[in-house]
């Protein structure tokens, strides 16, 4: 007997507690919002699943027969509410991860990547053009800030085709919509942004101090917030809101949420968290913030990996680039 037959599955007892997920050695089982899936190549009938789910969500060919007439009608749940991203082999595909009931692969984390990566280079030669060289520098910081809002907007344009190619939700797909979450989850979750902020910014720190002991810390340069945004009120205000509202949000979307999701599968959770975590860093375009930036992504990944959600990195991401805007700020302030 094959190991699809010996499995019966009923999503709509799935409370997506995630016992099931650690109980397969196999990685053979993606739990969703409306769903339960079962790679079965991988599968081999080792029935730890079935021990684990106390809530009669997978269960075993070998129960009674009106058990076994209920979870068949039940197991037409097993596609997603709205069944394309089902339908296709791609989704049911060994190499992708499903969250909140859209399937992310590693075809569509590589193309995210890829245009995240054009879209970049663009940026930088545009703003590197001599069009915007010549322009009078109170222009000139408009111009930056509309560049880096053109990078924005690509990336969350493309992150909406990918997921509404096959008719998921933004939210859903990304982590980002609120779940009914106990007021011992919330606090769980700020205590680990908190602890996350204190420890990537004190390993910041003494990098820093160390790095400039060896004089190996480079001169304020083209890349520094005051010299892209100025040091007026409105262009500190302008790089706030890039740094720490916009930003955040969609590098979370797209390193934490598109890319990291489809390499999970592929290689596994902790090589994912650290290969996005080095391309986060690289896209800073700084071989002294590669350190720090690869440690502040590897917080980021496994923030949004442990809590199942890109808020708690988000809010991780926005409390370290706020303290780096308001030491600006601040520097700027006692400057003038």
């Amino acid at each position: 007997m094959t190991s699809r037959a010996r499995l019966v599955l009923n999503p709509r007892a799935c409370d997506r507690c995630g016992r099931c997920l650690p109980a397969c050695d196999q990685n053979a089982i993606r739990v969703g919002r409306a769903y339960i899936m079962v790679d079965w190549s991988r599968c081999d009938g080792c029935m730890k699943c079935v021990r684990a789910c106390d809530r009669g969500a997978i269960g075993s060919a070998a129960t009674d027969a009106a058990t076994r007439a209920r979870s068949a009608t039940h197991a037409k749940a097993v596609a997603p509410v709205k069944s394309t991203a089902a339908a296709t082999p791609r989704a049911l595909s060994a190499h992708s991860v499903t969250v909140g009931g859209f399937t992310w692969t590693i075809l569509e984390a590589a193309a995210m990547l890829s245009v995240t990566f054009a879209a970049f280079m663009v940026k930088e030669l545009f703003l590197a053009s001599d069009v915007v060289r010549a322009l009078p520098s109170e222009v000139v910081v408009g111009a930056r800030a509309f560049a880096l809002a053109i990078y924005y907007a690509v990336q969350v344009v493309l992150l909406r085709y990918l997921v509404r190619r096959r008719d998921g939700s933004f939210g859903d797909s990304l982590g980002l919509t609120r779940q009914h979450e106990s007021a011992g989850d919330i606090a769980t979750s700020i205590g680990l942004v908190a602890g996350g902020l204190v420890a990537t910014r004190v390993i910041a720190t003494v990098y820093s101090m160390i790095t400039r002991s060896l004089d190996l810390m480079p001169s304020a340069g083209a890349d520094t917030i005051t010299h892209v945004f100025g040091t007026s009120v409105g262009g500190l205000a302008l790089a706030a809101v890039m740094l720490v509202l916009i930003g955040p949000f969609v590098e979370e979307c797209v390193f934490r949420g598109a890319l990291m999701r489809g390499l999970e599968a592929r290689i596994g959770a902790w090589p994912a968290i650290i290969t996005q975590a080095v391309l986060f860093a690289a896209f800073h375009r700084s071989w002294w913030l590669l350190f720090p930036m690869t440690v502040l992504g590897v917080a980021l990944g496994w923030l949004a990996h442990e809590r199942k959600s890109l808020w708690p990195a988000i809010a991780l991401h926005a409390a370290y680039n706020s303290l780096t805007v308001g030491a600006v700020v601040w520097l700027s302030r006692g400057v003038g």
